[in-house]
């Protein structure tokens, strides 16, 4: 009987073998499983460290620039001082320190029936008289009225400020203090347009009045001032025959001009700018002394406001502050 021909696997060396096989199969499964798990691992260590460098870069680069940033944040506010802190950068003429009689006085009661005089000033503002005007001002309790130029505003206009918040009345003179006969209608629209509008940028409020530079007004600059709604007819009196200010007599007769032109109504014409600034320091004693003399006379101070009356010599009045 022919034998039963013996199949590979019921061989015992050969199913030893397949069994080593397997298991040796199996063993360098998982060790490419591990390479691979070590391989991914690895990898993802990387890319974390990776990331974590990007992060402290990105952070301190955020960082950095914000500190720049504040840097030049407080280097802008250092080169842009403040109105206040450019008022008093560029005062450099005198100042007045209130008197124990200033300090002491009480604030005068305006009626109806005071007669009023208003001391207007023209040319500044400047920083050699202007503060000084506004120091008297305020330590007499007296509101004036100020045609200052265009041009001045813009150089100082700090101290322009200074006068319009302290509540006094805010005029022009024109821009640059020219001569109007002199001009023809383009030159003289451009000395009132640029000085209405550096008033208007330097201080938020559009000028309504109008003084002419050494009260000579012309034809064409009436045309535009007409056409630009500003008020030319503010004059000043001047009955006597004393000096000016601008004519540095002293401060004796300066005084002695305001006390001799303050009467019901009046206007004073006085300079905190212009050809006052060469007169000695000590002719603006004048100020202080003036206001009290003119109290004693029975009047007080007010200012010159338009009235809303075109042409002739009531455009404008003495009012009550």
């Amino acid at each position: 009987m022919a034998g039963r021909r013996r199949r590979r696997g019921d061989d015992p060396s050969s199913t030893e073998t397949t069994l080593l096989g397997a298991a040796a199969l199996a063993a360098a499964t998982d060790r490419s499983r591990r390479r691979r798990g070590a391989g991914f691992d690895t990898r993802r260590r990387h890319t974390l460290v990776v990331v974590g460098v990007l992060v402290v870069l990105f952070g301190s680069g955020v960082a950095g620039f914000a500190t720049w940033l504040a840097g030049a944040d407080e280097a802008t506010a250092e080169a842009a001082p403040s109105a206040s802190s450019v008022q008093e950068v560029s005062v450099v003429g005198p100042r007045y320190e209130p008197t124990a009689a200033d300090r002491a006085r009480t604030p005068t009661r305006i009626t109806p029936a005071t007669p009023l005089v208003a001391l207007t000033f023209d040319d500044g503002p400047t920083p050699e008289l202007t503060p000084y005007v506004l120091d008297v001002l305020k330590a007499k309790g007296a509101k004036a009225t100020f045609f200052f130029q265009g041009d001045q505003v813009e150089k100082h206009p700090g101290i322009a400020r200074r006068a319009q918040a302290e509540g006094h009345v805010i005029a022009l003179h024109s821009y640059e203090h020219v001569y109007f006969p002199d001009l023809d209608q383009a030159r003289a629209r451009d000395q009132i347009v640029r000085g209405e509008e550096a008033l208007t940028r330097e201080l938020g409020v559009r000028p309504t009045m109008w003084r002419y530079p050494f009260g000579e007004a012309s034809p064409v600059a009436d045309a535009v001032l007409a056409e630009r709604r500003l008020v030319g007819g503010v004059g000043w009196d001047w009955l006597s025959t004393l000096k000016g200010d601008f004519e540095c007599p002293g401060a004796d007769a300066v005084t002695r001009l305001v006390v001799t032109e303050a009467r019901g109504d009046a206007v004073i014409l006085l300079h905190d700018g212009g050809d006052a600034i060469s007169c000695a320091g000590a002719q603006w004693e004048y100020l202080p002394r003036a206001i009290d003399a003119v109290r004693d006379k029975g009047l007080e101070f007010g200012v010159v406001v338009p009235t809303g009356r075109p042409n002739g010599s009531e455009e404008t009045a003495v009012v009550a502050p």
